[in-house]
C-alpha cells in the first residue's frame, strides 16, 4: 500500500511509524528538515522537504499512484486543501486531521463533501469520546466505539421494580432511537419480537442514540447510581468535547482552568458545567473542593503535569484517573505509577485512520452470551436483494435484526421500520450464527 503523509508532527510522525511498521510505502511531506530527517533515520521512508498542500509536491512525492493521503498538519485548514487537492490528483483515498468543532459540525454544512475527502479525523473529539465510553460504561460493547459517537450498546442485568418488566415490548414506550436488540434469560439468547417480555433477573442488549440512551437504560434499570463527580483538569478542546459528550448523562462535572479569560470563554459556552479559574493541583484548592470525593479526575493540560497529578490526585482517593498522555516513551513511567487508563490523541486519530483502512465488507464484532448470537457489521453490497426496501419489509425477524445504520462514515443511528437501505450503506446486525450464509446473500457480501 502506497502512503503519503503530509505532515511529520506528533499525529504524522506516529502515523509514520505505525503504518511504515505494517509494511506500507510511506513517503512524508514537511517543511521541516529536522523533522525528516528523524523519521528517515528511524523507519524505512522516504521524504521530501516542502509545503504538504501545494499541487508540486504532492506530485512529486507520487499523488496519483496513492492508495491514501492523510494530512496531517497542525492547521486545519492546510490540511483540508491538501486533502482535497490529493484527492483531485489522483489519490484513491484521503484523510484530513482537524481540530476545530465547526469543520466536524454538519448541521450547515458537510466539509468533507465539499472538499471531497473520504474522513476528517479529530485527535481530540476521539480521545473526548474514548474517555467518555469507559465514564459511562467501562465495559461497553466494542460495538459502540465502531459505531460512532451517536450510538450507545450496553448489555446490563434487568432490575426489580423497572417500569419495563412483565409488559409486552409493543406496550413499553422507548423513547425514538432506542431498541432492545436481544434477550438473554438463563443462558440463552434470543431476538425479541413485540410480544416478547422482560424479567427480572434477564440481561438484555440495548442499543439507542446517545441523546436518549439514559432515559431509555432507566425503564429496565432502577438501580443505576446517582449522579457521578467528574473533575477535568485543563480547558482544551479535549475538555470541551467531553463535556458534551457527558451532558444529561448524570454526571456531576467540575472544569478547573487556570487562566481567567479560557475560564469565563467555557463558563459561556459549557452552562451545565461548573467551571472553576483555579488549579485542582493547588493543595488548598484540593482541600476545599473536596476533590478527593470525586469519582474521577481527568487530566488534560501537558504530559508530566497530567500523570503527576492524576498519580496524586490516586494516592488521595480518587477511584479512577485519566491522563493524556502524547508521548510514547513516557510508558514506563505511567506504568510504574499504577495509571492503568491513559489516552494518546495521536494514537486515537491513526487508530481511527488503521480502522477505516481495515475494513470489510462483513465483520463480526462482538459473541453474545452463549454464542449462538452476534454482532456484525456490514457493508451494503452492489444490487443486494435488501436495496430499496423498508426495512419492515425485509422480514429478517427471528434471525436477524439490523440495530444501527450508517447511510455514511460519520455517524450512525438506530433505524426505524422505515428506513430504507441503499447500497454502500452500512449496518450492524444482531444475528444469529447459522443465519449467518443467508445474511450474506441478503446483502450481497462477496
Amino acid at each position: 500500500m502506497n502512503i503519503l503523509i503530509c505532515g511529520a508532527g506528533k499525529t504524522g510522525a506516529h502515523a509514520t511509524e505505525i503504518l511504515a511498521n505494517d509494511g506500507a510505502n510511506v513517503t512524508v511531506i514537511d517543511d521541516n528538515q529536522a523533522a525528516l530527517d528523524a523519521l528517515a533515520d528511524s523507519f524505512d521512508v522516504a521524504t521530501l522537504l516542502g509545503e504538504p498542500a501545494t499541487a508540486k509536491n504532492l506530485v512529486t512525492a507520487g499523488v496519483e499512484d496513492a492508495d491514501v493521503v492523510i494530512a496531517a498538519t497542525e492547521i486545519d485548514e492546510v490540511n483540508l486543501l491538501c486533502a482535497s487537492t490529493a484527492s483531485y490528483l489522483g489519490a484513491d483515498r484521503t484523510f484530513a486531521m482537524v481540530t476545530h468543532s465547526t469543520y466536524l459540525n454538519r448541521d450547515i454544512l458537510d466539509y468533507s463533501k465539499i472538499f471531497s475527502i473520504d474522513s476528517l479525523i479529530c485527535p481530540s473529539f476521539s480521545t473526548a469520546r474514548a474517555i467518555a465510553s469507559h465514564l459511562r460504561n467501562p465495559a461497553a460493547m466494542k460495538v459502540e466505539r465502531l459505531a460512532g459517537h451517536t450510538i450507545e450498546v450496553q448489555q446490563f442485568e434487568v432490575t426489580k421494580g423497572a417500569p419495563g418488566i412483565g409488559r409486552h415490548l409493543s406496550d413499553v414506550k422507548l423513547p425514538g432511537g432506542a431498541r432492545i436488540a436481544a434477550i438473554t434469560r438463563e443462558g440463552t439468547t434470543y431476538l425479541p419480537s413485540g410480544i416478547s417480555t422482560v424479567d427480572v433477573g434477564d440481561e438484555v442488549l440495548l442499543v439507542a442514540n446517545t441523546d436518549v440512551f439514559h432515559d431509555a437504560r432507566r425503564v429496565f434499570r432502577t438501580k443505576d447510581s446517582g449522579r457521578r463527580s467528574v473533575v477535568i483538569m485543563g480547558g482544551s478542546p479535549v475538555a470541551v468535547w467531553l463535556c458534551r459528550a457527558l451532558k444529561n448523562r448524570g454526571f456531576s462535572i467540575r472544569l478547573f482552568e487556570t487562566d481567567p479569560e479560557r475560564a469565563g470563554e467555557l463558563a459561556e459556552k459549557l452552562s451545565w458545567v461548573t467551571v472553576i479559574q483555579s488549579d485542582p493541583t493547588d493543595t488548598n484548592v484540593f482541600t476545599d473542593e473536596h476533590i478527593e470525593n470525586a469519582d474521577a479526575f481527568v487530566a488534560l493540560t501537558n504530559d508530566e503535569h497530567n500523570i503527576l497529578s492524576c498519580a496524586w490526585a490516586a494516592g488521595l482517593g480518587v477511584e479512577e484517573t485519566y491522563p493524556v498522555v502524547s508521548r510514547t516513551d513516557y510508558a514506563p513511567f505511567v506504568k510504574a505509577m499504577g495509571l492503568t487508563h491513559t489516552f494518546s490523541p495521536s494514537e486515537l486519530a491513526v487508530a481511527e485512520i488503521q480502522k477505516r483502512l481495515k475494513r470489510k465488507q462483513l465483520t463480526k464484532i462482538a459473541s453474545l452470551t452463549g454464542d449462538e448470537m452476534a454482532i456484525y457489521r456490514v457493508r451494503v453490497g452492489k444490487n443486494a436483494p435488501v436495496i430499496g426496501k423498508p426495512l419492515s419489509e425485509l422480514q429478517l425477524m427471528p434471525n436477524c435484526m439490523v440495530i444501527v445504520l450508517e447511510h455514511d462514515e460519520h455517524s450512525g443511528t438506530v433505524p426505524s421500520a422505515h428506513e430504507i437501505l441503499e447500497e454502500q450503506d452500512v449496518v450492524f446486525v444482531v444475528v444469529r450464527q447459522d443465519f449467518v450464509d443467508e445474511l450474506r446473500l441478503l446483502f450481497a457480501v462477496k
